[in-house]
């Protein structure tokens, strides 16, 4: 795992160029995997479920349109698991490189992999069937 030290370095170089880049909306939509949908009412539930099972916030991420939360898990020290949830209740996730590990590849989409059945498996109990 990365150090204090590289993440607080991080934090202060790499952030502010990915809130620049959005502001020329070199990302302006949301981002391909989606999952499904979660009642309005159990967002904060299924939010705390992540929590519980290892997930954090990911302050290294784009800001996708009409999000409400964006959580990882990392998954050792290069990639991650991503979810996003949205405003209308709408789920997405993807596994990637950890934006720590390889910031490029990171903001520019070189890994993304699907996990639907993943995803789909850890919030079972709070997505719309």
């Amino acid at each position: 795992m990365l150090s204090k030290r590289v993440l607080k370095f991080l934090a202060i170089t790499y952030l502010p160029i990915l809130r620049f880049l959005e502001k020329l909306h070199l990302h302006y939509y949301r981002q391909n995997y989606p999952i499904g949908f979660i009642k309005g009412r159990d967002i904060n539930k299924a939010k705390g479920l992540l929590i519980k099972k290892g997930y954090e916030k990911d302050i290294f991420a784009w800001k996708d349109p009409g999000e409400i939360i964006s959580m990882r898990k990392m998954d050792g020290d290069l990639f991650n698991y991503h979810i996003r949830i949205f405003n209308d209740g709408e789920v997405r996730g993807h596994y990637e490189y950890a934006s720590e590990s390889k910031p490029l590849k990171h903001i520019f989409e070189s890994c993304f992999i699907p996990k639907k059945s993943y995803f789909r498996a850890l919030l079972r109990k709070y997505l719309v069937k």
